[in-house]
């Protein structure tokens, strides 16, 4: 536990002295979209979006697909180990920061989801929001 705490926030580091460099070069968004509910594969792309976040880099987190319920409000969910908070709170807590946290709209339908069903700060989305947030100038996109 503590090595995986160790090499996360390593890795963390070096992503932020990369956005560092990269914001200077013009990169102001971040897209990241999240279909997976694997705990290790959907916390990484969480994580991730937060530390763009607390580089200043304007972050959004398209969530749909099997992760869909990782937004919801009600549920136990497993923590992510290196953070020790749960995707959700995690992603609760992306947008008190200032990010953007969308569920697919289409998903959102499938899994007969509701506004009243997701967590704080979480928006469902139709398609030309998406597109909106992906079309925006100087926008990078990362996939889980």
């Amino acid at each position: 536990m503590q090595i995986s705490k160790k090499i996360l926030g390593s890795w963390v580091f070096l992503l932020l002295l990369t956005i560092s460099a990269q914001a200077s070069e013009g990169y102001k968004n971040l897209f990241v979209t999240i279909t997976t509910d694997n705990l290790k594969q959907s916390g990484m792309g969480v994580a991730i979006a937060s530390a763009f976040q607390n580089a200043g880099v304007n972050t959004t987190v398209l969530v749909g697909a099997n992760a869909s319920k990782l937004v919801l409000k009600k549920g136990k969910q497993e923590l992510f180990g290196p953070t020790g908070v749960s995707i959700r709170d995690m992603l609760v807590g992306l947008t008190k920061k200032g990010g953007t946290v969308m569920l697919c709209g289409m998903c959102a339908k499938f899994g007969e989801i509701t506004k009243n069903d997701v967590a704080y700060g979480v928006k469902i989305v139709t398609p030309n929001d998406v597109a909106r947030a992906l079309l925006a100038p100087s926008t990078q996109t990362l996939s889980f």
